[in-house]
């Protein structure tokens, strides 16, 4: 615990030096002529700052999920879970797939690439399960490998998940509460840091970092659907949509082919499938509770920060599309 301690010191001391930086201390400028401007802009700033950040509290400790139904219109048989995979056959998928299965959904498809194709029926085999489904593309493409399961799914509800999630048995029945209403297009599920055995220190440091990203992660997202149903962005670690918005032709194509600088995008599927549900009127919502709490993995060394920059980028070009390219969001 000392770490902490010193860490937090250490980021409390910066935040008061720039809380309290005087302007006119850090520059030669005219006092009366620039000062009284960057003060005011300063106290505006911090004015929204804490405004926001005591709407956001009151919002998210004032959350409450929609109730499971008592006669529910969707069962864990409505439901498909796709799982792009690159290994085709890892731990964590070993210790993931139990944990789905133990939610009975109709059909869970890995989908691979060709090269681990064997491995990863190997693996669908020694869980004796003919609910697992196994496909493969040449080349690995998250999107790609998505669109290549979407046309086998016959349920009525499909859930996209990564390979690292671990999944309590509670999970699906949260999920599909929200289905009830018939405008409801995508689910989304609140999120742990599942942290290491034994870990060094070095480790818990990481994994400390990781764990307040996701946390600040389920702060925001509850605040937000509470206050306006919207969601920043849908993780595509696990989340639910109607199987008819993902077979949508218009949909899969645009998905595969959307371009960032005249590249074809890869990432940020999550965030285009989220952009797709405003610009086509589907509600969203994130199920903020503890039987619909997922736990994941992330870097525990300097690795991180290469996750930390990658959902930065990814960030940056959904923002700029949605407002500047789309702009659904302004009404």
């Amino acid at each position: 615990m000392l770490w902490q301690l010193l860490a937090f010191t250490l980021l409390w001391y910066v935040y008061l030096y720039l809380e309290n930086a005087d302007p006119c201390r850090e520059v030669s400028c005219d006092p009366a002529a620039v000062c009284p401007t960057a003060s005011k802009i300063n106290r505006v700033r911090r004015l929204y700052r804490y405004l926001r950040l005591i709407v956001n509290c009151v919002s998210h400790y004032t959350f409450k999920p929609i109730p499971k139904p008592i006669e529910p219109t969707y069962t864990s048989e409505d439901v498909t879970i796709i799982i792009p995979t690159l290994d085709g056959d890892n731990n964590e998928l070993r210790a993931m797939i139990p944990t789905l299965l133990a939610n009975y959904p109709s059909e869970i498809i890995l989908v691979t690439i060709d090269l681990n194709f064997k491995k990863a029926m190997a693996l669908a085999t020694q869980f004796s399960s003919k609910r697992i489904q196994v496909m493969s593309i040449p080349q690995a493409n998250k999107r790609l490998q998505t669109v290549q399961a979407i046309p086998s799914v016959r349920t009525r509800i499909t859930v996209l998940a990564d390979d690292d999630v671990i999944w309590p048995d509670t999970i699906l029945d949260w999920i599909l509460a929200p289905f009830e209403d018939t405008t409801m297009g995508g689910v989304g599920t609140c999120q742990r840091l599942a942290r290491a055995a034994h870990p060094s220190i070095s480790q818990r440091c990481w994994n400390f970092l990781g764990a307040m990203y996701l946390e600040r992660r389920n702060f925001d997202i509850s605040a937000c659907t509470h206050l306006d149903g919207g969601v920043p962005c849908m993780s595509g670690r696990t989340v639910a949509y109607r199987t008819e918005i993902l077979q949508n032709p218009e949909f899969q194509h645009e998905f595969t082919n959307e371009l960032w600088r005249r590249c074809c995008l890869n990432a940020d599927d999550d965030n285009f499938i989220t952009r797709w549900m405003v610009t086509h009127e589907w509600k969203t919502y994130v199920q903020y509770h503890k039987e619909a709490e997922l736990t994941t993995t992330l870097e525990d060394n300097p690795r991180f920060l290469k996750q930390c920059l990658r959902w930065s980028r990814s960030n940056w070009r959904s923002n700029l599309k949605s407002m500047f390219v789309e702009g659904h969001i302004w009404w």
